[in-house]
């Protein structure tokens, strides 16, 4: 049952209140947004129009940066301004819904490079059409249970005092200061279910690694280990910088927390969706030379259309 909040709005005040400063923001944030949408919209169409991309990793990656247009898209233009209590709400369930996708993600990312580099011969029929739909379908589902059962305890939190949210976002640490109630079960379910996902998933990566180094150390030339090792070197630059932000949030002292929330919050909701295809565009060879062709037709079209 929803509480008597529904009917109240939220401020969110992000990381100043002085209106020259948000000015900047804005301006700084809408050119991140911009970026980190035409950056992602460029990588799907690209692996979608492209058919020597229509493998099992471009098809992951395309998923990631379908996820990261929706994280920019639910957070950044909601920045700075009031938002009512359902609206709020969403937004809570939405982020989680993203943060556990992504979790689930990489670690059906780094499956499949262990697939790719541990079993080359048999990549193809292990890694099918169907399983990949399959894997990505109940990671979605999953993450979707997760960020449900949170959202829904948090919905249920009475907030009788201020409404000022101290984040330039809706979520779980900054809604929980605004309660006037007992927080502890919607707590220790949080803590749970977040942290079960982060580790198991985090396992699975990790063990992925573990049989992809061994198999990397056994290559005899150093040219070849370089050649099997870049094919995952965007993943790991992702991985750790999803759960190296994670790692420095929740690893920081409780008095000095309240920055690193914002800091996390605007590294897993922006700067992650814009940072992502840079990294495996410029990372990726097959990636690099599809848009170099693709930059050379438009270059080409251009001269014939203007002479």
């Amino acid at each position: 049952m929803w509480n008597c909040t529904t009917g109240k709005e939220f401020i969110l005040i992000g990381f100043s209140l002085r209106s020259d400063v948000q000015v900047s923001l804005f301006a700084v944030f809408l050119l991140i947004y911009i970026g980190a949408l035409s950056g992602n919209i460029t990588v799907i169409g690209v692996i979608t129009t492209t058919k020597k991309l229509h493998t099992p990793m471009y098809f992951f990656l395309s998923v990631l940066s379908f996820l990261d247009v929706i994280s920019v898209s639910t957070t950044v233009p909601k920045m700075l301004k009031e938002i009512p209590f359902h609206e709020c709400i969403t937004q809570v369930l939405v982020i989680y819904w993203l943060l556990a996708s992504d979790a689930f993600l990489l670690a059906v990312m780094g499956y499949d490079r262990f697939t790719a580099i541990c079993y080359p011969l048999n990549y193809t029929t292990l890694m099918s059409r169907q399983l990949c739909i399959n894997m990505i379908s109940l990671s979605l589902m999953g993450a979707a249970l997760i960020s449900f059962v949170n959202t829904f305890l948090v919905a249920q939190l009475p907030f009788c005092g201020h409404n000022r949210i101290d984040n330039f976002l809706c979520d779980f640490p900054a809604m929980q200061k605004l309660a006037c109630g007992d927080t502890l079960t919607s707590e220790i379910v949080f803590f749970v279910l977040a942290g079960g996902t982060a580790l198991a998933t985090f396992v699975i990566i990790l063990t992925s690694y573990i049989h992809i180094i061994r198999v990397i150390l056994d290559i005899p030339s150093t040219e070849g280990k370089r050649k099997v090792f870049s094919t995952c070197s965007a993943h790991l630059m992702v991985v750790f910088l999803f759960y190296g932000a994670g790692a420095a949030t929740h690893l920081t002292p409780p008095r000095s927390k309240e920055q690193p929330d914002k800091l996390a919050s605007l590294f897993y909701t922006v700067f992650a969706p814009m940072l992502n295809p840079i990294i495996y565009s410029l990372r990726n060879e097959d990636v690099k030379q599809v848009l170099r062709k693709s930059i050379h037709k438009k270059g080409s079209y251009s001269k014939a259309v203007q002479g």
